[in-house]
């Protein structure tokens, strides 16, 4: 049973901006994003309370649609405020690079983009810690993906552009030798010159847990090897109430098609992934079908 004694202030803060950033959340879903952040088990009328005393009850009637206003993040960077769109829904049309998902989870099983962002704020003060995470994460996964849409989708929630441009800006204007104490905190200091190299160093981190994932055969792969194995998989991603449902489908002449030890290797780590029962920081459950389909002959892309 959840106990008042664990509502910490920093909890508390959690609570607050959590729902100012994703007014859609519930308190059902903010129970497993404070047991994943702080392993301590809230009740949901608890969580109700904080949310009532700051004045962030959803209107009743009907879902209130999210409107963030980006702060101006850094002084010497100016970002004009820019209305961030709500949490995607499911949506017709196969994604790019589906096989991400599988490095999705390893970032919310390390929380690496949020435990960066908590070491970088102080440097960018007028940013939320959770904005700050999101847009990380966006970055770490932007040098794959040619579509926003399919970004989008892997994130669970509509980036702009321009937003992630503008944040980019700001986060390359920290001097990386300010950063060095918080990088090796995270043993992300290795080969790092400049921050795109920072956002590197963190795809890599995340592809050595995806890994442990496989069979042994499949730990000796560097992220390139994976990600034409496994990552670059086009995929249909649908999303309900606590679940998030991963097809994966074979593209189109891939190597790998009819060998029966990749088949295998793929269900045993899809299947290993939905015993650990992840979940998103949305609170929905990642579940990846351990066999890959073919594409339906009238797919569509998002283009």
């Amino acid at each position: 049973m959840a106990n008042n004694y664990k509502l910490t202030d920093e909890i508390r803060r959690f609570i607050i901006e959590k729902k100012k950033s994703q007014p859609e959340l519930s308190c059902r879903a903010l129970i497993p994003l404070i047991k994943e952040h702080f392993q301590a088990n809230l009740s949901k009328s608890l969580i109700n309370t904080v949310i009532k005393e700051n004045n962030l009850s959803n209107p009743k009637g009907r879902k209130r649609i999210k409107e963030l206003l980006i702060p101006q993040p850094f002084s010497e960077i100016h970002i004009e405020p820019q209305i961030k769109p709500q949490a995607v829904e499911k949506k017709p049309g196969i994604i790019e690079n589906g096989g991400c998902f599988f490095l999705k989870v390893a970032e919310l099983k390390l929380n690496l983009s949020f435990r960066l962002a908590e070491n970088i704020h102080l440097y960018l003060p007028n940013l939320s810690t959770f904005q700050l995470q999101e847009m990380i994460e966006a970055l770490i996964y932007t040098p794959i993906f040619k579509d926003m849409e399919s970004l989008g989708m892997l994130l669970g929630r509509d980036m702009l552009p321009e937003n992630l441009m503008q944040y980019a800006q700001a986060l390359a204007s920290i001097p990386l030798s300010q950063l060095k104490e918080p990088l090796v905190k995270l043993s992300l200091i290795h080969n790092i010159n400049e921050i795109n190299e920072l956002y590197k160093q963190c795809l890599l981190r995340l592809n050595s847990y995806v890994v442990t994932f496989f069979p042994p055969e499949y730990q000796f792969l560097d992220f390139h090897e994976m990600q034409k194995r496994f990552y670059s998989l086009p995929a249909e991603a649908e999303r309900e109430k606590g679940l998030l449902s991963i097809q994966l489908f074979y593209p189109e002449k891939f190597f790998w098609l009819n060998d029966i030890i990749w088949q295998e290797g793929f269900s045993y780590a899809a299947n290993k992934v939905n015993e650990s029962k992840i979940l998103t920081r949305d609170g929905q459950q990642i579940w990846i079908n351990p066999q890959p389909q073919f594409l339906p002959e009238n797919a569509s892309f998002f283009a």
